[in-house]
């Protein structure tokens, strides 16, 4: 049981009295900004205000936490307030009279165990973001085969021996230059810069920054605005190799390329000569493929036009010709022959019937012939007058005659069928 004075002389506070009352104790107690750390829970962010709200537990209690949007760490603070995320916050104590609450007005915050390190971190890199320094359009293309390559770290480190024996293991025609700077300590970030500059001027392919790994102090010169400013002005492209696999850096965000390690760098640079021999035996393969199919089809392409000159020959068509003219020859003489013997019958048999029918024929039948003596065949008797003199043709020799006397034509027919009859007689 609380055993509090009495002050009964006193007269009654308002609320808002002992508001303020208490308002001034917290004040009096916290009058400078206090460090606390605890694990964010219901965190969120006022749009239309702009305020992020959270609280900060731990495993007893809890307390409101509130960042003002006028705070210069408003935009940070809302990136890092997130549920489960361990905070370390600076802030002043206030209380909330409305809620008879008090609360932590935070004015930085920074991830447990990173301290100020981390918070100068994620500033500069913000800041760089914002100029586009770590834009992919803005970063210059590595040459696919590098020659000359400059590295940018301390003569003493483990770094710069990764580096020249994995080079050396894939690619000794690279001609590796050193430019020697401190890589870690107060005196590193400008040292590093100014051998960043040297290296861009000394006409190489392409310029190495490489360090081991370390923890965020012992990398802490890579992560300085003059060495990221270094980079992007460097004359040629610059490939980070700092830290290991986990280590993000600024020179890492802002280099051409960025590579897990030395070594991994080495295998950058010097492997593409590698790659190059691989592409060229591929494409001397493919070239002696095609050169093959090529002259297998020109072969293919001789013989078919062989062949054609052959069918096409002058000498074996005129051969063909020359037989083809003899057999059309040939041909011809048989058909004549032919034809002239068809001609020869067809003539026999029209002499034959011809001889058959002829007047010689008819006069070895007894039959005569009887001229006037114009020496027109007189085949009616009317037209012969007395005593005119005829020629009568016989089978062998002739007669000449006078006419004496006409007969009548059906004696002469009489005379004509008598003889036919005979005729016909002496056949049988």
């Amino acid at each position: 049981m609380l055993n509090l004075p009495l002050l009964l002389s006193a007269a009654p506070l308002t609320v808002s009295q002992f508001a303020r009352a208490v308002e001034g104790a917290l004040q009096a107690s916290f009058p400078s900004p206090v460090r606390v750390h605890g694990e964010v829970s219901g965190a969120h962010f006022a749009a239309a205000s702009g305020h992020t709200y959270f609280d900060l537990k731990d495993q007893y209690s809890v307390v409101r936490c509130v960042c003002w949007a006028t705070s210069e760490a408003a935009s940070y603070i809302a990136d890092v307030a997130r549920d489960g995320a361990a905070l370390e916050v600076v802030a002043d104590v206030r209380s909330y009279a409305k809620r008879s609450e008090y609360q932590l007005s935070v004015l930085e915050a920074v991830p447990v165990g990173r301290g100020r390190l981390f918070r100068l971190f994620e500033a500069l890199k913000a800041k760089l973001a914002v100029e586009g320094l770590f834009d992919d359009a803005r970063k210059r293309a590595i040459p696919p085969f590098v020659r000359e390559v400059a590295i940018v770290t301390s003569r003493d480190g483990m770094a710069l021996h990764d580096f020249i024996t994995a080079a050396r293991a894939r690619g000794a025609h690279v001609r590796i230059t050193l430019v020697n700077a401190p890589v870690q300590g107060e005196a590193a970030a400008p040292a590093l810069a100014a051998a960043i500059r040297r290296a861009g001027r000394l006409g190489v392919d392409a310029v190495v920054i490489a360090r081991g790994g370390g923890s965020l102090e012992d990398l802490w010169a890579f992560n300085t605005e003059i060495v990221a400013r270094a980079i992007v002005a460097s004359a040629r492209p610059v490939i980070s190799a700092v830290g290991h696999e986990g280590d993000v850096t600024i020179a890492d965000l802002v280099a051409d390329r960025r590579v897990a390690t030395p070594t991994a760098a080495a295998v950058l640079v010097a492997g593409e000569w590698a790659k190059l021999v691989e592409r060229f035996a591929e494409l001397s393969q493919r070239l002696a493929r095609t050169m093959r199919l090529f002259i297998a089809s020109a072969v293919q392409q001789l013989d078919d036009l062989s062949s054609g000159l052959k069918r096409n020959d002058p000498r074996i068509r005129l051969e063909d010709l020359r037989r083809r003219t003899r057999e059309a020859e040939r041909a011809l003489r048989q058909s004549f022959a032919r034809s002239q013997e068809e001609r020869r019958g067809r003539l026999a048999g029209a002499v034959a019937g011809l001889t058959a029918l002829g007047p010689l024929q008819t006069l070895a039948r007894g039959y005569a012939i009887v001229f006037d003596g114009s020496g027109q065949v007189l085949t009616d008797a009317r037209r012969a007058r007395l005593g005119q003199e005829i020629d009568v043709l016989l089978r062998s020799g002739s007669l000449r005659a006078d006419v004496v006397a006409h007969s009548s034509e059906r004696a002469a027919k009489e005379v004509r069928d008598g003889r036919v009859a005979l005729e016909e007689e002496a056949q049988d």
